[in-house]
């Protein structure tokens, strides 16, 4: 085949690529390393559906390092507004991975829709919930309008289990209101709102408008009462049982480079992971990217691992508030045999 036919379709096939991820609710995000086409078009294309995070910092490290494409693969991200919306674009053929909370995972396959689930990128949960300055106790939350994230989303169910523990009927006794997770800081500021989920990435912002830790699960009683275990790796990587099944080499590739990702990240310091990351947080302050590293750093996984202990706390969570039915069972939707052969390599 001539040079020039070669140039045109790949262009082609770029143009192609890029009008599928404008179409819809997700915004694509290409891989930005340097190199020859014609190597990239040989590497295996998977895209990965998420909500952009600094919880998911292990991967896009391993992205940015050029671990995947060592693995020869070429990784694209499709980035949604929230977690269980990704889950469902993953569901639809739109992506082969997706990374989010585990509680969407579990309620979906309780209902027949099966994932499997091929890492973890954290080992505790750090979700908190913060009220304004005149909210000191839930038990004043009774009447009053709270963001806790889309309906569905483990932010949103964990702040709906944490008012039934508090005696409120989330149903009748709050109004839950709609806005992007990054405005409910200025939501509770100016009093649209009067108590809100945190991430603990955040807490330092809400501490600046004198918010009320009334949840705190950076406090490890505080996580263990809630959750039953101090380990709870629910911050996730899942694909769909079938693709699993199907595609156990590619599988194996993408936790290769994800488990180096979680090594990179235990020996480097804040401020190298933030310079790092940067490119795909455009537009956070570098000291802002800095300070949520450093208040993420403790949950990071040293190795992807999801424990037995640490599964039946996430299952018995999501039991207790109500979000499945029927128990799922480890074996059913956690596969650590590629977290295994990663750590082995």
């Amino acid at each position: 085949m001539k040079k020039n036919t070669k140039k045109l379709i790949s262009l082609f096939m770029l143009i192609i690529i890029a009008a599928a991820f404008v179409v819809g609710c997700t915004k694509n995000e290409t891989n930005d390393s340097t190199g020859d086409n014609t190597e990239k078009n040989e590497l295996t294309k998977v895209v990965v559906s998420e909500f952009r995070s600094t919880n998911y910092a292990p991967v896009h490290v391993a992205y940015l390092n050029g671990y995947f494409e060592e693995e020869g693969l070429n990784v694209e991200f499709a980035v949604y507004g929230d977690g269980p919306v990704a889950f469902q674009g993953m569901h639809a053929g739109d992506s082969q991975f997706c990374m989010l909370s585990i509680d969407p995972v579990l309620k979906a396959f309780d209902q027949g829709l099966e994932s499997t689930v091929v890492a973890a990128v954290d080992t505790i949960r750090l979700y908190g919930f913060v009220g304004s300055k005149d909210i000191t106790d839930l038990s004043q939350l009774k009447g009053k309008a709270i963001f806790a994230g889309a309906p569905g989303s483990a932010p949103y169910t964990f702040v709906w289990s944490i008012l039934e523990n508090a005696g409120l009927d989330p149903e009748k006794d709050v109004t839950f209101v709609q806005t992007q997770y990054g405005a409910s800081i200025s939501a509770l500021n100016q009093g649209t709102i009067d108590a809100s989920y945190m991430d603990n990435a955040n807490r330092n912002r809400f501490k600046e408008i004198g918010a009320n830790f009334l949840v705190d699960c950076a406090d490890p009683e505080t996580r263990k009462e809630i959750f039953g275990s101090d380990r709870y790796e629910a911050s996730i990587i899942t694909t769909t049982k079938k693709y699993a099944q199907e595609n156990p080499e590619i599988i194996q590739k993408f936790v290769n480079a994800t488990v180096r990702g979680c090594e990179w990240i235990q020996n480097h310091s804040d401020e190298e992971v933030a310079e790092l990351l940067a490119p795909m947080y455009d537009g956070t302050p570098m000291e802002t990217l800095i300070e949520q590293i450093q208040l993420t750093r403790i949950a990071y996984s040293p190795d992807g691992f999801i424990t037995e202990e640490g599964y039946a706390a996430m299952e018995g969570f999501c039991l207790k508030a109500g979000i499945i039915e029927n128990p799922v069972g480890y074996e059913n939707i956690i596969d650590m045999s590629f977290v295994e052969k990663a750590k082995q390599n």
